[in-house]
């Protein structure tokens, strides 16, 4: 594997969670951890995580506009797997 696909891969799994805290501090107002159980007892977790995944927007348009296609295809990837984590989690239903 190249190491720009594992630099892309990695930016496109931090991305989410770096939203996800962003989302937590400034809707929810409170700690990511404290709101990931909430979320998880009010069933919301998928949709959040969807959510958050739309982060990965920012560094996908980044490589785009610079022509970086090994790390645009690491950022897709980990979309991709998060999309994969969403369905398997709104099916067993958190």
């Amino acid at each position: 594997m190249n190491t720009n696909f594992i630099k892309g891969f990695l930016i496109g799994l931090i991305t989410p969670v770096a939203g996800f805290w962003i989302y937590s501090k400034m809707a929810l107002k409170t700690e990511a951890d404290i709101a990931f159980k909430q979320l998880i007892s009010d069933h919301l977790l998928t949709q959040v995580i969807a959510i958050a995944v739309l982060f990965n927007l920012l560094p996908l348009f980044v490589f785009n506009n610079r022509n970086e296609n090994e790390p645009l295809k690491g950022v897709v990837a980990a979309s991709i797997l998060y999309a994969f984590v969403v369905s398997v989690l709104y099916f067993l239903d958190y």
